[in-house]
């Protein structure tokens, strides 16, 4: 049994973990054979792979993604990647013939040190709420609750939202919005939860090679009153999942409810005018405005998620 990186001849065997052993996610996301197999080969491109090799070697990795081989097979895995103060964890999959073994506790484990390395105060990952058997490990292993969040869908999008003139001081995002729409964001947050997963200028201007590595096309807009962005929210598609994506909307107080629904509508639209049978946005509890302007867009609340966090020392 070995435990190693991510290669690009496992493709096929992450392919199959993620169908196989996410179905409610799957079911959302819509993961395309092809699209997936775009985005590891161009992981695994020489020239992405130096520059992920240099990040690595001045010690800021973007990313780790840790698996168990067996005779030439995938039994497990776990991807890390790296906000501001914590190391992130995500597709924690053990083979149901190699669970009780403790392989997911050794790959969180590595997943705990490699963010200590990074050093990343906290670890931290989402659950299922409904998931049991995970909570019960995550628990043991000394996680605690940091928010509730779930995964909103919008069904077959139809694209009619109004013209984006309709909606007052509507316009692309610029990136000097930024600083503004996180301290509109930060107000709404639990300490806990800014402390953990602070609000950063970063999540709203994006990275820049994240969509050619990723094959996504992203967009963003803000409601502008004349004095600075009041509202924000981004899209994104990729060919690798069938869904669309919305980011969880930052509203101000002040902002008028409707105008609001048009924010996320006009976002909406986009992602059925470039072929999304259905659109995703995870938004945590505390955004309540966010999320009154995703249900009076057309979108219900699907799946309740747990995000657990835990110190890495």
């Amino acid at each position: 049994m070995t435990v190693r990186e991510l290669q690009g001849r496992d493709a096929a065997d992450l392919l199959r973990f993620m169908k196989q052993y996410f179905p409610e996610e799957e079911a959302l996301l819509g993961t395309r054979p092809e699209g997936f197999f775009e985005v590891v080969r161009r992981i695994f491109r020489w020239d992405v792979r130096f520059v992920l090799g240099l990040l690595r070697l001045v010690g800021r990795p973007i990313f780790r993604f840790f698996v168990v081989e067996e005779a030439g097979r995938l039994v497990a895995t776990t991807l890390l990647t790296f906000s501001r103060r914590a190391g992130y964890v995500s597709m924690v999959v053990v083979d149901p013939a190699w669970r009780r073994r403790g392989l997911a506790q050794s790959l969180l484990e590595r997943a705990r040190a490699a963010s200590r390395a990074r050093r990343r105060p906290y670890l931290v990952l989402d659950v299922l709420a409904a998931n049991t058997p995970a909570r019960a490990l995550y628990d043991r292993l000394g996680f605690r609750t940091l928010r509730e969040t779930a995964y909103f869908v919008q069904e077959r999008p139809d694209g009619g939202a109004p013209p984006a003139a309709a909606v007052p001081g509507l316009r692309p995002f610029r990136s000097e919005d930024a600083r503004a729409l996180v301290a509109t964001a930060r107000r709404v947050r639990p300490a806990v939860v800014e402390e953990v997963l602070p609000a950063t200028e970063r999540e709203l201007t994006g990275s820049p090679w994240e969509g050619d590595l990723l094959a996504s096309e992203r967009a963003a807009w803000v409601i502008d009153d004349g004095a600075g962005a009041v509202a924000w929210v981004a899209a994104a598609v990729s060919r690798a999942t069938e869904a669309g994506h919305l980011s969880s909307p930052i509203l101000a107080e002040s902002l008028d409810p409707e105008r609001a629904l048009g924010l996320v509508a006009t976002a909406t639209r986009w992602c059925a005018d470039r072929g999304s049978p259905r659109v995703l946005a995870m938004v945590p509890r505390e955004n309540e405005r966010g999320r009154a302007a995703l249900v009076g867009a057309g979108f219900r609340e699907a799946i309740p998620v747990l995000t657990l966090y835990r110190g890495v020392r």
